[in-house]
């Protein structure tokens, strides 16, 4: 994933230079090699010994350090074989230091040497970030081919809940991969996905369904597949099986839910991207009778159903869920609301993220939709192939899976 890069990552005085302890854990874990550089100021939130334990590298905090006696000016050997320049969390004074071009400590030093991608994950509070000196600096820091991650909303280190939390350390591992030019991957990672309308039978040619094609889970699964990961795709889609993908085929909620709880388990990672129908025809007043062996014939009576409420597959499997490392994922189609109603899901469901999206989506091959996690924190992404939306997805459920 990123094996052979070399990722400078720079710690300012923050609370949440805890956070970068688990983005270089991370960075690790995809085979990249970091560096950490620490303000003065950081050091007396996170002692460089953790990072330096967790990167097995010498941690920067002075330029003419012993530790650093094998590098020739070591400032422009680090920026020299830097791939990528990181700054998570960066306060307002680093941010300030950054567009003035100051070099007065060894993290703005470094910077100013590196030519290649220059990523920054501000944190800080809501009042800072919102004066007109630091959305002045943002607007120079750009200019500067800075790429600026975040912040989001939440619940800041005062108590107050507003903007300013520096992005979760998952979602900027991801940014990261992604400006290297790959993924975080899957490999060796079994995953499971759902797909298409499940169809309830009202007698042998009639059935309850919805519109869903399925394509955005086969989508999901053959990406996966190709980042490396082991995928099994429960189907009730009409699409052809996805080759070297095991595929197990169903036609209604309660088969659906058999095979997922059979291959739950084992999975990393579960998408469950079907539409599963809410209602199946039960025969008024006789619990036990099975569902009509011959076509029900029309009359001029007409016909009334009784409908009973199918098992909740989601909320069965986030009750059962116990793996700190594994994900699932859960989907919410919304005519009104979609946010909130999409928000209530994920906590109702105990869910690690939903994908909303709109009726609109149904068997077309784009969507529009929004991620949105357990914070609360909503990610929009704009139209786009359904190829391009499984890519996102899964680069989000591997960061979360691969703590």
């Amino acid at each position: 994933m990123l094996t052979g890069k070399t990722i400078i990552l720079g710690v300012s005085s923050s609370i949440a230079a805890y956070k970068a302890c688990e983005i270089v854990s991370r960075l690790k874990k995809l085979g990249a090699d970091v560096w950490v550089v620490m303000t003065e100021s950081a050091t007396k939130l996170v002692a460089p010994l953790t990072f330096r334990t967790l990167s097995g590298n010498s941690v920067i905090t002075d330029l003419f350090s012993e530790e650093l006696a094998k590098l020739p000016v070591p400032h422009i050997s680090l920026a020299k074989k830097a791939s990528l320049m990181l700054i998570a969390p960066a306060t307002a004074n680093t941010i300030a230091k950054l567009v003035e071009g100051k070099a007065d400590d060894p993290l703005t030093t470094i910077a100013l040497a590196i030519k290649g991608p220059k990523l920054i994950a501000p944190a800080m509070n809501s009042a800072m970030w919102q004066n007109v000196a630091t959305a002045k600096n943002i607007k120079k820091l750009k200019k500067l081919n800075w790429q600026i991650l975040g912040p989001v909303e939440g619940k800041l280190a005062c108590g107050d809940e507003d903007i300013g939390k520096m992005m979760e350390p998952a979602e900027i591992v991801v940014e990261v991969a992604r400006w290297l030019g790959g993924s975080v991957g899957l490999k060796g990672r079994q995953i499971l996905v759902t797909a298409g309308g499940t169809r309830e039978a009202i007698d042998p040619v009639r059935y309850i369904s919805n519109r869903s094609s399925g394509k955005m889970g086969y989508a999901i699964a053959i990406a996966a597949r190709e980042q490396g990961a082991e995928v099994t795709l429960i189907s009730a889609a009409k699409l052809p099986d996805p080759l070297d993908i095991k595929v197990v085929r169903v036609e209604t909620a309660d088969e659906m839910l058999k095979a997922v709880l059979k291959y739950y388990d084992e999975a990393d990672v579960v998408v469950m991207a079907a539409a599963v129908a809410d209602y199946k025809y039960q025969i008024p007043n006789n619990k036990l009778q099975t569902i009509p062996k011959s076509k029900i014939k029309k009359t001029k009576q007409g016909l009334v159903l009784s409908l009973v409420p199918t098992e909740d597959i989601l909320k069965t499997i986030g009750k059962m869920k116990g793996r700190k490392d594994k994900v699932i994922v859960g989907f919410a189609l919304e005519t009104d609301n979609l946010i909130k109603n999409a928000k209530k899901k994920l906590i109702d469901k105990n869910l690690d993220f939903i994908v909303a999206n709109q009726p609109a989506t149904f068997d077309s091959d784009q969507i529009k939709f929004s991620i949105i996690d357990k914070s609360g924190k909503v990610a929009d992404y704009p139209l786009q192939s359904k190829d391009q939306a499984a890519r996102a997805i899964l680069d989000l459920a591997a960061c979360w899976c691969c703590p």
